[in-house]
C-alpha cells in the first residue's frame, strides 16, 4: 500500500474519531441540537414518558453492559490456541485455527504489527464502523444506529455478496474494553434484535456462543433498504480483537465466529469467505509497516 495513502488513511481515522466523540456528546446532550427552551418543552411535553423512557434506556444499557463483560470472558477463553484447534490455513505467514464450539465453527488467528507507534491508531481503524474499508474490498458501508455510551454501541455493516442483489448486513452490540495499560479488547456479538427487517420477518437467530444475550431484543433504527427487505442479514456469535503492546511491536489476536445465514448449499463458499475477512485483517501489518 502507498505510504503517502497510508498517512491519509490514517489522518482521516483521527478526524473521523474525533468527530464520532462529538456527535456522541451531542446525542447525549439535547442543547447541543436545539435551544434551552426547545428542549425543556419536549422533556415538560410528558415528563412521566421521558422518565419511563430514560429508565427503559438506562436497563438497556446495563442489561448491555453485562452481557459484553460475558462476552469478553468468553472471548478470552476462544483467543486461547489448544488441542481442539486444527489448522485452516496459512497465508503469508500467519496461521488461521480453527475449532468446533456448540456446533458452530470459531476461528483464531494472530500477528504482530512491527511498529510499537501504532497501538492507537489500529484500536481506532477496528472500532471505526467504517474501518474495513482499508482492508476489505467487499465492505460497502459502516454505521452506529444506536450508543449506549462512547465504547458501548450496536454496530452496521453491510458487504458486497459475490451476487450484488444478496448483499448482506449485521446488526451487533459492540464493546471496546481497556483491559491495561498495555491492552485493548473490542467484542461484538449480535442477538436477533428487532431491526425491522423486510424479508426475515420471522427470525428465530439465537447465539450459540454467547447465550446471555439471546434475551436482549433492543429496537434498532434500521435504513429503508432493510425495512424494504433489500438485503440479506448475517449474525455475529462472536467476534473480538485483543490489541496488544509487546516489545517488536503490536500483537492481534482475532477470534471470529459468524452465522452467513446461507442455504446449505452455499456454507462451502461461505466458509471460505468467512477465512478471507479474517486474514483481511493481516492486511494491518502493511498498512502500519514502520517507516
Amino acid at each position: 500500500m502507498n505510504k503517502g495513502y497510508i498517512k491519509i488513511a490514517l489522518a482521516l481515522l483521527s478526524v473521523a474519531g474525533y468527530m464520532q466523540n462529538i456527535a456522541f456528546a451531542s446525542e447525549q446532550d439535547p442543547s447541543a441540537n436545539s435551544s434551552n427552551g426547545a428542549s425543556t418543552q419536549v422533556l415538560s411535553a410528558n415528563p412521566e414518558e421521558t422518565e419511563q423512557h430514560m429508565h427503559s434506556e438506562y436497563q438497556e444499557a446495563e442489561h448491555a453492559a453485562a452481557i459484553m463483560a460475558d462476552a469478553l470472558n468468553i472471548a478470552k477463553e476462544l483467543a486461547i490456541r489448544t488441542d481442539n484447534h486444527s489448522v485452516y490455513d496459512t497465508v503469508d505467514g500467519v496461521t488461521l485455527y480453527v475449532q468446533e464450539v456448540n456446533d458452530v465453527e470459531v476461528g483464531l488467528l494472530e500477528f504482530t504489527i512491527p511498529n510499537p507507534n501504532c497501538y492507537d491508531n489500529v484500536i481506532d481503524l477496528i472500532w471505526d464502523p467504517k474501518g474495513a474499508a482499508y482492508i476489505d474490498e467487499k465492505f460497502i458501508d459502516g454505521y452506529i444506529p444506536h450508543a449506549y455510551n462512547e465504547n458501548l454501541v450496536i454496530i452496521n455493516q453491510r458487504y458486497e455478496s459475490m451476487v450484488k442483489k444478496w448483499n448482506r448486513y449485521f446488526h451487533a452490540l459492540a464493546n471496546k474494553v481497556e483491559i491495561s495499560e498495555n491492552e485493548t479488547a473490542i467484542i461484538m456479538a449480535s442477538s436477533n434484535m428487532n431491526d425491522h427487517d423486510g424479508y426475515y420477518t420471522n427470525s428465530t437467530y439465537e447465539n450459540p456462543i454467547l447465550e446471555s444475550i439471546n434475551g436482549f431484543y433492543p429496537d434498532v433504527d434500521s435504513h429503508e433498504d432493510i425495512r424494504n427487505g433489500k438485503l440479506y442479514k448475517m449474525y455475529i456469535n462472536l467476534m473480538a480483537f485483543f490489541i496488544e503492546k509487546v516489545p517488536n511491536g503490536i500483537k492481534v489476536t482475532h477470534v471470529s465466529s459468524v452465522d452467513a445465514n446461507v442455504p446449505w448449499i452455499f456454507s462451502k463458499l461461505a466458509r471460505s469467505t468467512k477465512a478471507t475477512k479474517m486474514f483481511n485483517f493481516v492486511k494491518l501489518r502493511e498498512m502500519f509497516q514502520q517507516e
